[in-house]
């Protein structure tokens, strides 16, 4: 296209222009200088939720199935519970026999405490980082380091620590010696390869283990248990599907317990099996235990500190905090008054 003088002095007020020649379309584009882009960053169309979803990890159900309470405090090493039991004999009548005594007999029961410690560490800048991530940092930080602590005070509740005189609610010497579980049939009338309540889908079949629990149990405590006895089952975690087991009469073994045992409560601890146990535990087993006679609780978990939050220290760009707790394990006043089944 031809653009004459005249056109430029009309059109554009420019003068003293000889003719020139202008290209169209593409020939009038400047050079690109960036590769050619349609799209925008995608951190512009990102959206972060504002609520921290937490990864999935085993519950600790220690405290909750045998009881918690406070013994000593963390100067403490050492405590003693005494035990005391009543004994004597009686003799015929005479106005001047001297025959027959009575006596109480008092022995102490010791344990010996574990203390453990977690520290918790942030730099000012890791924090403002996460911040600009919406993660509130310092307060994740704390709640890991209380997960940690509460994960070891519940493996110590179960299992407790070798070389002390501290035991665990599965593992504790005094506990009477376990019960094998009955045989177990398929439905074919085989014997059960495993033996175990993973091996059947008869109700019946896996109540008749905890009846052996209790009969063991009525025995154990010599006419101090009956049938409205306060109760605790407590079934591994892998094992609790046995609880909806259904017989050709529609009966789940979990009512069966109900109407035959009341007062029973039922807990599921996933540190009872071999497979959520952290290979802490070889076995599957139950237990049933009483939870109070005559007003005597029959175990608890103890603790001398649950939590001490040590003094916070400052740095130059960076902060620390210790945090410790202490326990005593899982005392069991009356180790006579709970029944355990080893390969449920």
């Amino acid at each position: 296209m031809t653009i004459t003088p005249a056109d430029l002095q009309r059109d554009y007020g420019c003068h003293g222009l000889s003719d020139i020649t202008l290209a169209v379309d593409a020939a009038l584009a400047a050079p690109s200088i960036q590769a050619p882009n349609s799209g925008i960053p995608a951190l512009f169309t990102t959206w972060t939720d504002p609520k921290v979803v937490q990864a999935i990890t085993t519950p600790t159900k220690s405290e909750a199935i045998y009881g918690t309470a406070q013994k000593g405090d963390w100067t403490t090493d050492t405590a003693q519970f005494p035990f005391v039991e009543f004994s004597g004999n009686t003799s015929s009548y005479g106005d001047y026999s001297q025959d027959g005594t009575t006596d109480p007999n008092a022995n102490w029961e010791q344990r010996q405490s574990y203390h453990y410690q977690t520290w918790t560490k942030w730099g000012e800048r890791e924090v403002e980082r996460m911040g600009t991530a919406r993660l509130d940092w310092v307060n994740q930080k704390n709640l890991a380091s209380l997960s940690v602590l509460n994960k070891t005070q519940n493996r110590i509740n179960l299992f407790g620590v070798t070389g002390m005189r501290l035991f665990g609610a599965l593992n504790d010497p005094d506990l009477p010696a376990a019960l094998q579980p009955t045989p177990k049939l398929t439905a074919s009338g085989a014997a059960a390869p495993g033996n175990s309540w993973a091996d059947v889908s008869d109700p019946l079949q896996v109540w008749a283990d905890i009846l052996k629990m209790y009969q063991a149990l009525t025995v154990q405590l010599g006419g101090n248990l009956d049938m409205e006895s306060p109760l605790r089952l407590v079934i591994p975690s892998e094992r609790q599907a046995a609880l909806l087991y259904t017989n050709q009469y529609n009966l789940k073994l979990r009512d069966i317990i109900a109407q035959n045992l009341p007062n029973c409560e039922i807990h599921t601890l996933p540190e009872a099996g071999a497979q959520l146990s952290g290979g802490l535990s070889k076995i599957t087993q139950a237990q049933l235990f009483v939870r109070e006679i005559e007003g005597q609780e029959t175990v608890t978990t103890a603790f001398t500190e649950k939590l001490r939050a040590h003094t916070v220290e400052r740095y130059s760009s960076n902060v620390r905090q210790k945090k410790s707790q202490g326990t005593w394990g899982t005392i069991w006043f009356r180790p006579v008054a709970c029944t355990t089944m080893a390969g449920v």
